[in-house]
């Protein structure tokens, strides 16, 4: 099980595969600009950086959580592998 946090807060949940790879979407409790470091505690602790951004929005749906997922798991990747 991996449970991520970010300021204390936590903002997702996994389970990992046999290689230990897991991938999760997270969910910030609020909108705060700039960056914010997440952790994903699995036995180990791993850190990764996630730059959120406030943007105007005249309606419909943005891809901004799918953006912010994304670089969460590559920052979590590079860690890991290094």
């Amino acid at each position: 099980m991996v449970t991520l946090t970010s300021g204390g807060a936590e903002v997702g949940t996994a389970f990992t595969d046999n290689s230990g790879a897991f991938t999760a979407p997270i969910e910030f409790t609020r909108i705060e600009a700039g960056r914010h470091t997440v952790v994903a505690e699995c036995g180990v602790r791993l850190t990764g950086a996630v730059d959120q951004v406030v943007t105007r929005s005249s309606g419909g749906q943005t891809g901004t959580l799918a953006v912010l997922v994304f670089f969460v798991l590559a920052s979590i990747t590079v860690i890991r592998f290094r």
